[in-house]
């Protein structure tokens, strides 16, 4: 479920919002005409008076005002007209003695007191045209406060998948020895801290494709992580970060979160169960120990203040065996081998490289070469969280990546850039040339 679900859902009910003057404006033009009213004028006021203010004054006003229409000729009569005053038709029955309109039921006149001693049927009362536009508009204003109320309480209470978000909880000194930021000791270090009070450094990301990433770095005082440390709701309204910690004793924690969205989460943090404040400042570094990985092919040339892998190694394969390895030395050659992998198109699902259904295609992996990008260099043989690993080869006189860290949608296999292609494939071959 999505933002662009509930705007759907709010779109309706907005065009209704927008359309209750006009229902109003017809529906007033329109009976005021028929009661002989100033039709121009009460519209205007039902129309341009807010919150149903000028309707209200106009159902008021119109009750001193007759709709009721002669049976014969359709002229505008009155209730108390005995007959139509432009066809002569009889419309209700009356004293034999003084003429005044009386009820059918009446046993005496209540004007001369006069005795009416029998049934009169030579008439035909006047006839109400049928109102059913102002019960619709009623229904109308009565359910959409309703449903806006009804949305904004799905609002407020589903998760909508939309963005992504990752903590991490350290120890202050495994912190500053894994990460020593001098502007981060600094303000640390300036803080006057106060009981109960919560304090964050916010850094905004903007990735090459518009998308937005948030790194905090959130301190409180004497407390530390409990079990479920970070909760977290993506609603219309953007994405709400609550931080939950607990007092502990004098090894406090730091909390390194990032998320993304469309806006920056609004950040809350509990201690010990109850809301506290937290004071929230914008800096212009990642303060965190997240990485920010840049797309390598659309860095700005020149650029030269982005974050690198702290190595990249590569393997030559041959009959699917290991034959050598190096380690990328060189800064520039390792930035060129990122520009070449980012370029790399991902390839649909419906590409001959996969394989068809009828046994044609698919791919013949032996020769060629594994690359290895350590984030955080690692000497362990298995792969760790900070490792990215992709195979590249040679086939039909094309460059191709398997990307199976990185999947996109299903998709592992990229396509070089032709523009990229011979360089790439020429460069990994070059480090094992002597």
């Amino acid at each position: 479920m999505s933002n662009a679900f509930v705007s759907v859902m709010l779109l309706p009910i907005l065009l209704l919002v927008l359309a209750i003057p006009v229902f109003i404006g017809v529906y007033v033009w329109r009976d005021a005409n028929r009661r002989g009213m100033n039709a121009p004028l009460w519209t205007l006021v039902s129309v341009l008076a807010p919150t149903f203010i000028g309707l209200i004054v106009y159902l008021v006003v119109r009750g001193n005002y007759s709709d009721l229409r002669c049976p014969e000729c359709d002229a505008l009569v009155k209730q108390e007209f005995v007959v139509c005053p432009k066809c002569g038709a009889k419309l209700k029955p009356n004293c034999q003695s003084c003429g005044c309109g009386i009820e059918p039921d009446w046993k005496v006149c209540p004007r001369c007191s006069a005795p009416i001693d029998r049934e009169q049927t030579d008439f035909t009362p006047p006839v109400r045209p049928k109102d059913k536009s102002l019960g619709k508009i009623i229904l109308i204003a009565i359910l959409i406060p309703v449903l806006l109320i009804i949305i904004l309480v799905f609002a407020f209470s589903v998760n909508f998948g939309t963005g992504s978000i990752s903590v991490q909880s350290m120890t202050v000194e495994t912190y500053f020895a894994d990460t020593d930021i001098p502007q981060v000791r600094e303000w640390m270090e300036t803080l006057e801290t106060e009981q109960n009070h919560a304090y964050a450094l916010r850094y905004d990301y903007s990735h090459s494709d518009g998308d937005m990433e948030y790194f905090y770095l959130v301190y409180v005082p004497g407390a530390g992580s409990s079990s479920n440390s970070v909760g977290h709701k993506n609603t219309i309204f953007g994405t709400a970060l609550t931080l939950y910690t607990k007092s502990i004793g004098s090894e406090e924690s730091i909390f390194c979160i990032t998320a993304s969205g469309d806006k920056a989460p609004k950040l809350k943090v509990e201690l010990d169960g109850k809301g506290i404040d937290c004071e929230v400042t914008v800096v212009d570094y990642n303060p965190t120990t997240f990485y920010i990985v840049p797309q390598y092919d659309e860095l700005e040339p020149g650029a030269t203040n982005f974050f690198m892998p702290e190595r990249i190694t590569v393997v030559k394969l041959e009959d699917n065996h290991n034959v050598g390895a190096q380690v990328v030395e060189y800064e520039d050659v390792a930035l060129n081998i990122l520009v070449g992998i980012d370029s790399a198109t991902y390839l649909e699902l419906e590409h001959d490289v996969y394989g068809n259904p009828d046994g044609t295609g698919g791919y013949d992996f032996t020769d060629g070469f594994e690359i290895i990008i350590e984030y955080e260099a690692n000497d362990e043989l298995m792969l760790h969280e900070d490792e990215i690993r992709c195979l590249v080869f040679q086939q039909d006189g094309e460059t191709y990546i398997i990307d199976s860290y990185r999947p996109d949608n299903g998709r592992i296999f990229r396509q070089v850039d032709d523009e990229f292609e011979a360089d790439f494939y020429t460069l990994l071959k070059s480090l094992f040339e002597e």
